[in-house]
């Protein structure tokens, strides 16, 4: 078990105390992305931990990665946890259960809010269509209960709870490093479909994923910069200037008819960086005023480098 940290110390004890209770004998490593809080001293102390990385903020993909070659040989299994969460199901019955897929690429399980709520937790691999559906508001069967009432094929699950086996992940590579953050898991999930190793949805096992508001200036700039990187490996450039466009009328519906008050205010940095006109500063601790000021943000003509040291 594989469990990412930065600055993650009033989520951890619980996620950790999860594990402990359901997947007990699994070796859990958790790699920590230079927090500045006691993650690292919460995670050094909790019995379920087995062993605790310390490195730079190198991104997600980047530390699942190192945490992932630290392991030795016997593990066969990688399951790639959020700090913000909580198992809630039996782990080893889920193994179990999974082998029923045969040889698979990714598995991922039933996703709800700690009020007990479903939340979305897997879709389809982006197209225009499904972009155009998105920003017209249609009613998409993985946003609806309908997509979760049973086991299903999937393009991709969210990568908060993500099974991999340990060969699928090697053969592909693990995940690609140009990710910082956002959009990793779902580069990964295609490239072990091309393998001919396909992703599962579970609905018998559940997890709980701390789902409160976190839109900030810089994770959405961030993540439509990951957008923009996964558009330019994946799709042609028509197809990508399809998106842009059908996500620019999706910003700009916001604007008008915004549902919640965060996305009109939102707007012009979501449709900043769809053209690629901003980047957020990475890693985020370069920042100087906070993960929701402009600061946070630059110029397409501007570079911050991410640091790689380990």
């Amino acid at each position: 078990m594989v469990i990412v940290t930065y600055n993650n110390e009033a989520d951890l004890p619980r996620c950790l105390d999860a594990v402990q209770s359901n997947a007990r004998g699994a070796t859990v490593v958790v790699r920590d992305c230079g927090s500045s809080d006691l993650s690292v001293a919460i995670a050094e102390q909790h019995p379920a931990v087995a062993n605790v990385i310390s490195g730079a903020n190198v991104g997600f993909g980047a530390a699942c990665n190192e945490a992932a070659r630290s392991l030795g040989s016997d593990i066969r299994m990688f399951l790639f946890l959020n700090p913000d969460t909580a198992v809630g199901c039996d782990v080893a019955g889920l193994l179990e259960y999974v082998t029923r897929f045969g040889e698979f690429g990714c598995v991922g399980i039933q996703q709800q809010s700690f009020g007990g709520d479903l939340v979305w937790s897997w879709d389809e691999f982006p197209t225009p269509p499904l972009e155009w559906q998105k920003a017209r508001k249609a009613t998409l069967v993985q946003r609806s209960p309908a997509g979760y009432t049973d086991d299903r094929r999937v393009d991709w699950n969210m990568g908060a709870f993500l099974l991999v086996p340990r060969d699928a992940f090697d053969d592909a590579a693990g995940f690609d490093e140009q990710f910082f953050l956002f959009y990793e898991e779902i580069d990964l999930q295609q490239r072990l479909a091309q393998r001919g190793r396909p992703t599962y949805y579970v609905n018998k096992c559940h997890y709980q994923h701390d789902r409160s508001d976190k839109a900030t200036l810089w994770r959405e700039v961030l993540r439509l910069n990951s957008r923009r990187k996964y558009d330019r490996k994946w799709l042609s450039w028509f197809d990508t200037l399809q998106c842009q466009i059908a996500q620019s009328y999706r910003w700009i519906q916001d604007a008008i008819r915004p549902q919640r008050d965060r996305d009109r205010r939102l707007v012009i940095p979501r449709l900043l960086a769809t053209w690629g006109l901003i980047r957020a500063v990475v890693p985020p601790e370069a920042i100087d005023g906070g993960i929701d000021s402009w600061r946070s943000v630059r110029p397409f003509w501007t570079h911050v480098e991410i640091s790689r040291e380990q």
